[in-house]
């Protein structure tokens, strides 16, 4: 079989969409692994016996096989291709069970494996997904939203700068970006109602520092108005009457522009 080129797999992994490919993608690296030299016959052969049945095991829905399988591979065949592959596949298994954590650390590992993979913004993409599912409890229920953890929406933000620099021709970015409006949206909310919480309980200077924080770093967050006014009321009950109405001139120049 004559090898494939990486024109080629980047030709065929920008023709299909998004996280639909990811099956396909895998199967044509497992091809790609599959046509190149072999130095050990004895340890590959075996190898790609457990992926096979793992990759099957995956397919019919017998999760808890094929991680074993794909655990098994990764250990008893560690710096093998087929081995830096079932990192991605074990991603794939905890992607699909909701398990977040495990998710991660076997994307990771993957990536750590194997840089310079044309599935690394597939990768990326999925860990940029899965902090994003992992801290979607809580925006329905209002009452958690203040005890809710923001690092996941920190991370999507670090990822998605990372992605945008390396890979921003890549079909994943629509997806990616829409998931970074969202966490920023979140992370925006959940700082509000913080500055809110410190508001009513009269500490100032705390309510001050998250509004100022939330202007910053969040330019487009649809709350600004809300926040600014809040804002002057933060400073006037802190007895610092000179920024209030700073803010207030700011308002006014920024109404009367847009008029």
């Amino acid at each position: 079989m004559s090898a494939v080129t990486k024109s080629q797999w980047f030709a065929i992994a920008s023709a299909i969409k998004a996280r639909y490919s990811i099956i396909l993608l895998i199967g044509l690296s497992f091809l790609s692994f599959a046509c190149s030299p072999v130095q050990d016959t004895n340890v590959r052969t075996p190898a790609r016996e457990l992926y096979n049945q793992a990759v099957i095991a995956s397919e019919d829905q017998f999760y808890t096989e094929a991680e074993e399988l794909f655990r098994k591979l990764s250990t008893e065949h560690s710096g093998t291709q087929l081995a830096t592959l079932a990192y991605l596949q074990l991603g794939e298994l905890f992607f699909k069970r909701t398990k977040w954590d495990d998710a991660e650390v076997n994307y990771r590992s993957f990536l750590i494996r194997n840089p310079n993979s044309h599935l690394t913004p597939y990768v990326i993409s999925q860990i940029i997904s899965l902090n994003y599912e992992r801290n979607r409890y809580g925006i329905f229920i209002r009452e958690r939203s203040f005890d809710r953890d923001m690092e996941p929406n920190r991370k999507i933000i670090q990822e998605y700068q990372r992605f945008y620099l390396l890979y921003r021709q890549s079909n994943y970015l629509e997806d990616v970006t829409e998931l970074l409006r969202n966490a920023s949206n979140d992370l925006a909310e959940y700082e509000f109602i913080v500055g809110e919480y410190y508001f009513s309980q009269k500490a100032y200077d705390s309510a001050i520092t998250r509004y100022l924080s939330l202007l910053k770093d969040f330019p487009k967050f649809e709350r600004r108005n809300q926040i600014a006014e809040q804002l002057i009321d933060a400073y006037e009950n802190n007895q610092q009457p000179e920024q209030a109405n700073s803010i207030r001139m700011i308002l006014k120049l920024q109404s009367s522009q847009s008029d």
